[in-house]
C-alpha cells in the first residue's frame, strides 16, 4: 500500500502525535458581513423547508406544500422534481451513503431520489409522521416519527426497522449523527422533553433537558464535539448543550420570546440558529473542549475515482488518569460511501483487530487507525468532521486540517497526493520569534499524473502571513528554484517530492492551532485541492 509505505517513510506518526500535544482550543470570535442573494422559486405556493448540500455540487431541498423536490446549483438555476405521491408535506432531506438524497414525506413514507432525478419512495406505517432524517455511521438512513413516537431506520435497499421510544408522547424531532457512532434526538413532545440517543443497533438512552417543558427541537454536531440543540417554547428560550457523555448546559437567548428552531455549525467555528418569532439570526459561540481526549488525522487530503478507497490514519491521544474503553472513530458529515476503521500497529502500520471493533486506550498512551471511505457517488471537495469517541469521555473537538479530512470523489482518474508536513521543532508549530517559520512538505501522487500548482494558504484571511515556496532537494532540503507565492509543475503518477514553505509574520501571530494555520495545498487546474497537509504558526 503506498499510503502505509509513505506514513512510515515520513515519520508521520511522530507528526500526528506533535500536532496533537500541540494543540490549544479555541474559538474564533469574528463574524464577517453577509451578503444575500435570493432565488425566486419557480412554482407559486412553494413552502421550502430542509436543504442540504448535495453529492454533485449543488442544494437539494424539499418543498412543505408543494410536494417537490428541488435542486438549485450555486448560480442560482433551480430544476424541479415532483414527487408522485399526493396529499404529502415534504420535510428533512440527507445525503446517503449511496450517494442518493433521502428525504422524509409526511404522514407514512421515506423517499429517494438520486442526482440524476430517478425517484422511489418507501412506504412505513400509516401516521407515523416522518420529520427528520440523517445519515448513520452504519450506511442506513435513521428518521424521527413524530406520532409515532418511534426512531426508524432504512437501509439504502429500502428495508426499513423501527425502534419505539421509552417515553410516551415524546414526538422525536430533529435528529444527527453523533460523533460518538450514535444517533442523536430531540423529543419534542410534553412527554419527552429530552435529548435521545440511539445506537445503530437499537439500544436507546434518554437525558431529561433540566427546563421543563423547553420543547428541543433543531439538533447539530458542534465544532466541540457536543451536540447543540434549540429549545423552542417561549418558557426555556434557550440553546442546549449535551456532551456524549450526558452533561447538559442551557444557554438563555437575551431576545425573549425567539422561538429557535434550526441549528448548525458555522465555518466560524460557532453554531448560528434561526429565531422564527425574533426575525433574527442567533450565533452562540462554543466553550473551550476539556475532553482528555485529542486526536489528528494524516494526510488531511484525499481525493479519488468513484470506486475507489479513500484511506487516512488517525490517532487517539488518551490525556487521561485512567485508561479510556470503547474508543473508536465515525463519520458526522455526511458522505457517500461506505465507511469503516481499524486499529493499527503504530511502528508496522499493519492491520490490527477486526474492523469497526472499538479498543481500549491506556492513560497517557495512544491508538492508531486506518479510516477507509470506499466512495460510491461524486462529491465535491468537502472537510469531513470525524467524531472521535471513548466511552464516558466527552467526544474529541473538531479542528480543521488536524483531525478532520478534506474528501473529494471524481467519476473520473485524478491526481491524488499523499502530502504531510514537518517543522524543525516536531511540534506542530511553524515558529517565528523572529518573523519567519519553517515548514518541509514531502508529497506523493499516488493518483494520475496532472499539472498542478503549489502554494500555502492561511487558514484565516486576516493572519498577518506571508508565503514563499520552492519545490527542494530531497537529499539536501535546498530550494531547486527561487522561492515564490506559487509554484506551478507536472507531477506524474507515483512521482515523490519534497517542499519547502517559507512563512514571513508581519505581525503578531498567538499559539493557536485551531484558528492560526498554514495549508500547503496541491491544486488543480479546476481550483480542486488534489493534496493538503497543514501546521499552526505562531510569533511566539
Amino acid at each position: 500500500m503506498h499510503l502505509v509505505n509513505f506514513w512510515r517513510h515520513s515519520r508521520a506518526i511522530g507528526a500526528a502525535l506533535a500536532i496533537v500535544l500541540g494543540f490549544t482550543a479555541g474559538g474564533s470570535t469574528k463574524v464577517d458581513a453577509q451578503n444575500f442573494t435570493e432565488f425566486p422559486i419557480p412554482t407559486l405556493g412553494s413552502a421550502p423547508i430542509g436543504i442540504t448540500a448535495g453529492p454533485d455540487g449543488a442544494l437539494w431541498f424539499t418543498d412543505e406544500l408543494g410536494k417537490i423536490i428541488r435542486r438549485i446549483t450555486t448560480a442560482g438555476s433551480i430544476t424541479e422534481f415532483p414527487v408522485p405521491t399526493a396529499n404529502i408535506q415534504l420535510w428533512g432531506i440527507t445525503v446517503g451513503g449511496d450517494g442518493a438524497l433521502w428525504f422524509t414525506e409526511r404522514p407514512n413514507k421515506i423517499g429517494r431520489i438520486t442526482t440524476a432525478g430517478t425517484l422511489t419512495e418507501f412506504p412505513i406505517l400509516a401516521d407515523s409522521d416522518p420529520i427528520d432524517i440523517a445519515a448513520g455511521p452504519d450506511g442506513a438512513l435513521w428518521f424521527t416519527e413524530v406520532h409515532g413516537n418511534k426512531i426508524g431506520r432504512i437501509t439504502t435497499a429500502g428495508t426499513i426497522t423501527e425502534f419505539f421510544l421509552p417515553t410516551a408522547g415524546s414526538e422525536p424531532f430533529g435528529i444527527t449523527s453523533g460523533p460518538d457512532g450514535a444517533l442523536w434526538f430531540t423529543e419534542s413532545g410534553s412527554g419527552g422533553n429530552k435529548i435521545g440517543r440511539i445506537t445503530t443497533t437499537g439500544s436507546i438512552t434518554e437525558f431529561p433537558v433540566p427546563t421543563p417543558n423547553s420543547g428541543p427541537r433543531g439538533i447539530t454536531v458542534g465544532p466541540d464535539g457536543a451536540l447543540w440543540f434549540t429549545e423552542i417554547n417561549n418558557v426555556s428560550n434557550k440553546i442546549g448543550r449535551i456532551t456524549t457523555t450526558g452533561a447538559i448546559t442551557e444557554f438563555p437567548i437575551p431576545t425573549a420570546n425567539s422561538d429557535p428552531w434550526g441549528i448548525t455549525p458555522g465555518p466560524d467555528g460557532a453554531l448560528w440558529f434561526t429565531e422564527n418569532f425574533s426575525n433574527k439570526i442567533g450565533r452562540v459561540s462554543t466553550p473551550a473542549s476539556t475532553s482528555a481526549l485529542l486526536a489528528a488525522v494524516l494526510p488531511s487530503s484525499r481525493s479519488v475515482q468513484v470506486g475507489n478507497q479513500a484511506t487516512a490514519f488517525a490517532v487517539i491521544l488518551n490525556n487521561g488518569p485512567t485508561a479510556a474503553n470503547g474508543c473508536g472513530i465515525a463519520p458526522v458529515t455526511s458522505v457517500p460511501a461506505n465507511f469503516s476503521f481499524q486499529t493499527t500497529d503504530p511502528n508496522t502500520n499493519t492491520l490490527t483487530g477486526t474492523p469497526n471493533t472499538r479498543v481500549s486506550i491506556p492513560a497517557g498512551g495512544f491508538q492508531t487507525f486506518l479510516m477507509t471511505f470506499a466512495a460510491n457517488a461524486p462529491y465535491p471537495p468537502t472537510n469531513v468532521q470525524i467524531g472521535y469517541d471513548c466511552t464516558g469521555i466527552d467526544a474529541v473537538a473538531s479542528i480543521v486540517g488536524v483531525n478532520t479530512l478534506l474528501l473529494t470523489f471524481d467519476a473520473n482518474p485524478v491526481p491524488d497526493l499523499i502530502a504531510v508536513g514537518l517543522t524543525p521543532s516536531n511540534d506542530g508549530f511553524a515558529h517565528g520569534q523572529s518573523g519567519t517559520g519553517l515548514f518541509a512538505v514531502a508529497s506523493s501522487n499516488i493518483g494520475v499524473s496532472a499539472q498542478v500548482t503549489a502554494r500555502v494558504r492561511p487558514s484565516n484571511p486576516t493572519m498577518p502571513l506571508l508565503a514563499t515556496i520552492c519545490q527542494s532537494n530531497p537529499n539536501t532540503g535546498q530550494c531547486l528554484v527561487t522561492p515564490a507565492p506559487t509554484i506551478t509543475t507536472t507531477i506524474n503518477q507515483n512521482q515523490n517530492t519534497t517542499w519547502s514553505a517559507f512563512l514571513q509574520a508581519t505581525g503578531p501571530i498567538a499559539p493557536d492551532p485551531a484558528n492560526f494555520r498554514a495549508f500547503f495545498e496541491f491544486v488543480d487546474a479546476n481550483g480542486i485541492v488534489r493534496g493538503s497537509t497543514s501546521t499552526a504558526v505562531t510569533t511566539q
